[in-house]
């Protein structure tokens, strides 16, 4: 199958001459359909740097990342936010829900964003927050929320318009043992039906037990993993200079 993401030698520097900083240097990787991929590393490594390129959020300074056929390196300003809207799903650190508007609400803006009526961006954010399990919340606000509410929320916003793929900045972070488990169990369950490619940063090891192939990040590299990583079994074989854990 074709793969949904390909990303080629990408570099991102920040500054020029004696204070440059190179943040992520020459990586590569190839995302299949429905894949999940662990990105870790230690503070400092580019896994953000790395993200927020994957995301279309930060233009790299070498190299491209392409969605299908469209090349984030290439589209411009106008075009950029309606591939990110329709392709890539964000789920943040620490949601990032809008206070004022209730659970369904801040699913259903998302779906608004594309075009459709509010009364059917509602009943599929409706749908959706049913199948994760917070159905009885759906006019709450997010004050009022549990920290895996707010998750499964996250998750919902991140899955309503139907992306190819989807981008996680250290989901489990803000989550108690149990809940962060049991929010990564659903999302795996919910890419693998939906064959959308999931790419997870985080330092929590609890998530390699949901991904495909954990790949280690350091210096802004792919790279071998220090001693003690679990080598992620057959599943998870290198790409194109990926490297595992």
């Amino acid at each position: 199958m074709e793969p949904v993401m390909l990303v080629e030698h990408v570099t991102r520097r920040f500054g020029g001459g004696e204070i440059e900083v190179v943040a992520v240097r020459d990586v590569s990787l190839t995302v299949g359909p429905g894949e999940i991929i662990l990105i870790m590393g230690p503070s400092g490594s580019g896994k953000t740097t790395l993200l927020l390129m994957l995301g279309g959020l930060l233009k790299p300074s070498e190299g491209r990342i392409r969605i299908g056929q469209d090349d984030l390196t290439q589209l411009d300003e106008r075009r950029l936010p309606e591939v990110r809207l329709h392709r890539i799903g964000f789920i943040f650190q620490d949601f990032n829900l809008l206070s004022s508007l209730s659970a369904l609400d801040n699913v259903a803006l998302v779906v608004q964003l594309t075009g459709l009526s509010r009364r059917a961006a509602r009943r599929r954010a409706r749908a959706l927050l049913e199948q994760l399990g917070v159905g009885h919340r759906l006019n709450f606000l997010p004050e009022k929320l549990s920290g895996g509410e707010k998750q499964r929320v996250a998750i919902a916003r991140a899955l309503v318009n139907e992306p190819d793929i989807i981008l996680a900045d250290e989901p489990t972070a803000n989550l108690d043992s149990r809940r962060g488990q049991e929010t990564m169990q659903l999302l795996r369950r919910i890419a693998k039906e939906g064959m959308r490619s999931v790419i997870i940063v985080s330092h929590d090891e609890r998530i390699k037990d949901i991904a495909d192939r954990v790949l280690w990040l350091e210096d802004g590299s792919f790279t071998t993993p220090p001693k003690g990583g679990d080598g992620k079994g057959p599943n998870a074989p290198p790409r194109d200079g990926d490297a595992v854990v």
